[in-house]
């Protein structure tokens, strides 16, 4: 069942606008590679939706005895090269879909990824007026599944988290926006665990091609 009286929509970036999140587990292996290390055995789900601080954390507890801890910064640096060097694909509809939800209601996104990477994926779509309304792991403390991100994107827009819809492809991120009282759709086409994602939701579609041409209007 589709939602009413929505007063503002929230999008995720990485796996959810943009099929990034690939990048994701290459940047953890060139990082490990440079210690001698392999990423073999890790769950790529679980690195999917989370902040990079989040990640490094991850990788130093389970890789306790690196002579050389892994950073944040280094894996930023090395997601947010391959982001310029080989952009990735949009998911499909998802460029028309943002434009109508900005048409139609007060828009957002609230990602994991650090300021630079959102603000190059503005610039691509040539929508850089979200940027001020928008959040990033740069104005959060905590990460997804922590609300945090996601109460403060409602704070910016100034609408109530229980009239905010989300599009969202991990399970970290769905479960931050349900956390938030929000109705999230999962979007799952470019989900590392589609499943996961599709439980955690109200509702999942594949892309954005499965929204009727007047959605955005029709869930005000």
């Amino acid at each position: 069942m589709m939602p009413r009286d929505i007063g503002a929509v929230i999008f995720d970036m990485d796996g959810t606008l943009v099929d990034s999140e690939p990048f994701t587990m290459r940047a953890i292996d060139a990082a490990l590679k440079r210690r001698g290390r392999s990423a073999d055995g890790l769950s790529e789900s679980a690195f999917h939706g989370v902040t990079w601080s989040y990640i490094a954390g991850r990788l130093n507890d389970r890789y306790a005895d690196l002579a050389e801890p892994i950073t944040d910064s280094e894996l930023v640096a090395m997601f947010h090269r391959l982001h310029i060097e080989e952009p990735p694909a949009l998911v499909p509809g998802a460029h028309e879909a943002l434009l109508a939800a900005m048409a139609a209601l007060p828009t957002a996104i609230c990602t994991s990824s650090v300021r630079e990477s959102l603000t190059e994926f503005l610039k691509r779509l040539n929508v850089p007026e979200l940027a001020a309304k928008s959040v990033c792991a740069d104005d959060c403390t905590r990460s997804k599944p922590d609300p945090q991100g996601y109460l403060l994107a409602a704070s910016r827009l100034r609408v109530a988290p229980d009239r905010c819809l989300v599009f969202e492809d991990s399970v970290a991120g769905v479960q931050a926006a349900r956390a938030a009282g929000m109705h999230v759709i999962a979007v799952t086409g470019c989900a590392s665990d589609p499943s996961g994602a599709t439980q955690a939701a109200h509702q999942p579609i594949g892309d954005y091609t499965a929204l009727a041409s007047d959605f955005f209007e029709s869930i005000r």
